[in-house]
């Protein structure tokens, strides 16, 4: 079975071997930077004679190594070096690698296995968020875990995203954010009705986090190396673990996880006022679309289009297409400046958004 086969089996719940022949010891360290030429130690224990072969995985399954070994080994406890570069000697972008070890034992070339993910991964956390006055996100993690954290305004739209599915390491984990919606139109600290979302899921064990290569974006890196892109069958996907909730999103490629980058422009000719925002009398039409890269992975599920005036909802078109025409009249509005939000929500948990302001004339 190709190895990116056996990383979704792995990840839908199927049944794969495990032997506690071989295993995986507690790391000291969760983080390393290759670019800078560190390495990273990987524990492996045998109970019994064997030949030893680890191999590093992405979060999508892809091979990215196969570290040196084949050696025959005694039982104890051997560390299997990765110096956190790819099969091209390449150092890996930022990310969370998996390691899967396999032990050839004597007993007519039997083979045992260990991999994280078929044994861990993807709790569900939902964690309690502070700010302070440098502008700081806090929270806590008690496993290193892949993080979402958005802005919003509660009843109303999501206006920024902070935190991406971002890999974070266990304890006090912070995340800078000045306050300011997806287009630095407004200060969201000044609302009353800020709500901050911080949830994501819990990495499996043994993930290593490789940091320092911003001159590497993941999904740039996984494109040029043509690796496959789909979406896995969830229907026997395994959705409770050990009475635990396993999120959704655990499942998901990466590749899906995206924040669709939207536009939003008024298409009739309208006066200007001196601070550049459009005058509006009457009925507008406003036009919505979607960057052309992103939208593989918006169409992947239904998405729906909501409009929202001064963060109160209007309308909705809930079976989304690009590009899209909303036809308003600002009926109602008091003179003055007002702010107009999209937000583009797929069903796979992705949320676009893009606001502009208006001047209502008196």
């Amino acid at each position: 079975m190709p190895n990116h086969l056996i990383v979704f089996a792995l990840l839908l719940g199927i049944s794969m071997p495990l032997y506690a022949s071989v295993s995986i010891e507690q790391y000291g360290a969760q983080e390393f930077n290759p670019s800078l030429g560190q390495t990273f130690d990987i524990p492996v224990r045998i109970d019994e004679p064997g030949s030893i072969q680890v191999e590093i995985f992405t979060p999508d399954g892809d091979l990215v190594r196969s570290l040196p070994g084949g050696r025959q080994a005694e039982a104890g406890v051997y560390p299997v070096t990765w110096d956190g570069r790819d099969q091209a000697g390449t150092p890996v972008p930022d990310e969370a690698y998996i390691p899967v070890v396999r032990l050839v034992t004597g007993r007519d070339g039997e083979a045992a296995s260990y991999d994280p993910r078929a044994i861990s991964g993807g709790g569900e956390v939902i964690l309690p968020v502070t700010t302070n006055a440098r502008q700081q996100l806090i929270f806590q993690l008690d496993k290193p875990s892949r993080i979402l954290a958005r802005a919003g305004v509660k009843s109303g739209p999501m206006m920024k995203s902070i935190l991406n599915w971002q890999v974070r390491g266990r304890g006090r984990n912070m995340a800078l954010w000045n306050g300011s919606d997806q287009d630095g139109l407004v200060n969201l600290y000044d609302n009353d009705n800020l709500a901050l979302l911080v949830t994501g899921f819990e990495l499996p064990l043994h993930s290593i986090i490789a940091v320092g290569n911003e001159n590497l974006e993941y999904l740039a890196w996984r494109a040029a190396r043509q690796w496959p892109v789909g979406i896995p069958d969830l229907s026997e996907a395994q959705f409770e673990r050990d009475g635990r909730r396993i999120s959704r999103h655990y499942y998901l490629p990466r590749s899906v996880e995206i924040d669709p980058r939207i536009t939003l422009e008024i298409i009739d000719q309208l006066p200007v006022g001196e601070d550049g925002i459009p005058i509006v009398s009457g009925p507008i039409a406003l036009r919505v679309d979607m960057h052309k890269e992103d939208r593989w992975a918006m169409q992947q599920s239904l998405y729906e289009v909501a409009f929202f005036v001064d963060y109160e909802f209007l309308s909705e078109e809930e079976q989304g297409y690009m590009p899209l025409t909303w036809r308003w009249n600002p009926v109602g509005l008091k003179p003055g400046i007002h702010m107009v939000t999209v937000n583009v929500s797929g069903f796979n948990g992705q949320v676009g958004v893009k606001s502009l302001q208006i001047a209502i004339s008196k």
